[in-house]
């Protein structure tokens, strides 16, 4: 196989019976999009019009809804436009760019349950001690840093996996998806730390 990557993008097959379902699976889907959209955006916005929401609580389910509605936008239009087209490809880039920020917010979104987890124990076994404890920059840092930790983690994972060589273009089940990341990541950081120099050829 040559040193560089031979193709730019990936061919999604993995659809079922799309031509034949395809303005089904739109309308379901677009209809689902919307809906998350459309009540997330609805609480949030109640949550910063009231200032008497502007607690820790409430500043955090607000976080947690934004992070919802990324995480849809980084799915939902892909694939709209996936169930649309004659044929479901993605550029390695873009797809490299997306398992980034689905990765990323999938994380954000258990460590700000944790964060939530952690305000209403601070509330119920130190309530005399809650508005000195969840000050607003405590609540700005864990915010930041629920966000900021998953994106490090996972950029360094995708930078690694940059210039590995697939060994096929055509992903036809979510599990091909999985195993090809679960592979690369493992022999990325390998020859990271230097163990095993020429492994990628099995590919």
């Amino acid at each position: 196989m040559e040193d560089k990557l031979n193709a730019t993008y990936i061919t999604l097959g993995g659809h079922v019976e799309l031509q034949k379902y395809r303005y089904l699976y739109f309308v379901v889907m677009f209809t689902l999009y919307i809906l998350i959209i459309c009540c997330n955006s609805t609480i949030v916005s109640l949550i910063v019009i009231h200032k008497n929401l502007h607690e820790p609580m409430y500043i955090f389910i607000a976080a947690l809804l934004i992070n919802s509605i990324l995480y849809s936008t980084n799915i939902y239009p892909k694939l709209l436009i996936d169930f649309m087209s004659e044929k479901q490809v993605i550029y390695f880039q873009a797809c490299l760019f997306q398992t980034f920020v689905y990765y990323t917010l999938a994380t954000s979104e258990f460590l700000l349950l944790a964060v939530m987890a952690y305000d209403r124990y601070v509330s119920i076994c130190k309530p005399l001690q809650y508005q000195t404890i969840l000050t607003k920059t405590t609540v700005s840092v864990l915010l930041i840093l629920a966000w900021l930790m998953p994106a490090c983690e996972i950029a360094v994972s995708v930078a690694l996996n940059a210039n590995i060589k697939l060994c096929t273009f055509t992903l036809k089940k979510a599990p091909v998806l999985l195993r090809w990341r679960a592979e690369n990541v493992l022999l990325s950081v390998m020859h990271f730390m230097g163990h095993v120099p020429d492994m990628t050829k099995r590919m």
